[in-house]
């Protein structure tokens, strides 16, 4: 990586005496110039200048300096957009535009990144994890690897046979972050060998057996995860000193379990691990909190307060209080109206954690 990402256009207007008002509605013409044109419409702010005249400022993020020329020229092109630059000549006595390019800390790993025009397709893998050859679907983001990674585990819902394959939504959210994504389908799901979970798990929810099968299946599962790290780790594309892991539902709970197994994992976000079964399986319980305890790296505990239970992030992230774990968790409101709603935050409510895991990614990742 270059150190640097987005590039930042601010344009300063300082208005002539008593003109500080035609100078605001005229660059806000300009914006909705700018809307009918289909160009980002950009941010005005005002600043109280020392000598008593405010300045107005516009600024626009570009992701590459390709775009912001490009966008230059459109306004160039522009007939009514020309009309009112002459406009703001009247109103102004100086104009500055000036360009920024954002520095990033050296260490970090994400990079704002465009995906406008690029499909996100992933590239079918397979991979090997004890004696089964397993698929799954790695993204790349545009630009030079190799690039940092998360491993995303899906839930119990990828049943084989699906149509429901590469999960594209949260792979183009770490995309969008310049981060590749592999989605592994562990065994007996999608297009993946082995037997389903049902089968391995076939005692009667909520009963003892349930419980000690439910438990072996998610730890074998795990072992999954681990296997396409290990994958990851040998492709040129990617960067094998920082892959992460992160999931939802089953996702979450071995997310948890593979983080605990393997420390080449850089750190781990866990949504809704065991929220379906936490309060009927004492021995997933357990396993859980063992795991939680064997951790090395950092971890993220995430989900929605009308999830089934929001007890395991509660309760796993209390656990942790006062060791030396690094652990963050949050708790949302409610998503939805439902219980099954609440328990797809992973999935559907990016515009809600996105930010937080973005943040944490860009720390420990």
């Amino acid at each position: 990586m270059n150190g640097f990402a987005m590039l930042y256009e601010r344009t300063t207007y300082t208005p002539k005496s008593g003109s500080f008002d035609a100078v605001l509605q005229t660059r806000r013409a300009a914006c909705d110039i700018r809307r009918k044109l289909g160009l980002p419409v950009g941010e005005i702010f005002v600043e109280a200048s020392s000598d008593g005249e405010d300045l107005v400022h516009w600024e626009c993020q570009f992701a590459t300096d390709e775009d912001q020329q490009t966008d230059l020229q459109a306004r160039n092109g522009s007939g009514e957009f020309s009309r009112v630059r002459d406009t703001m000549r009247e109103h102004i006595e100086d104009f500055q535009r000036r360009l920024f390019k954002r520095a990033e800390h050296q260490s970090s790993q994400l990079r704002q990144t465009s995906l406008e025009g690029m499909p996100v397709v992933p590239e079918e893998v397979t991979f090997r994890s004890g004696d089964l050859t397993l698929n799954g679907y790695l993204y790349l983001p545009p630009g030079d690897g190799p690039f940092p990674c998360m491993v995303t585990n899906h839930g119990s819902s990828i049943h084989q046979g699906t149509s429901d394959v590469c999960r594209p939504g949260t792979a183009a959210v770490l995309m969008s972050w310049g981060l590749a994504s592999f989605l592994p389908h562990r065994r007996g799901y999608g297009n993946s060998p082995g037997r389903p979970w049902r089968e391995d798990v076939s005692a009667d929810y909520g009963t003892e057996a349930y419980d000690t099968q439910l438990s072996k299946r998610l730890d074998d599962e795990s072992s999954d995860v681990v296997a396409a790290l290990e994958m990851l780790e040998k492709r040129p594309e990617i960067d094998a000193g920082h892959i992460g892991v992160m999931g939802s539902s089953f996702g979450g709970t071995v997310t948890l379990l593979a983080a605990a197994k393997c420390e080449r994992f850089r750190c781990a976000v866990e949504f809704a691990g065991a929220a379906m079964n936490w309060e009927r399986t004492p021995g997933l319980r357990k396993t859980m909190f063992d795991a939680a305890h064997r951790l090395t790296q950092p971890i993220y505990f995430m989900q929605a307060a009308n999830d089934y239970s929001a007890a395991p992030t509660a309760e796993l992230s209390a656990a942790l209080d006062g060791t030396d774990k690094i652990v963050k968790s949050r708790i949302y409101a409610g998503f939805g109206l439902t219980k099954d709603e609440g328990h797809f935050l992973y999935g559907q409510g990016a515009a809600l954690w996105g930010k937080e895991v973005r943040e944490f990614l860009d720390q420990w990742l």
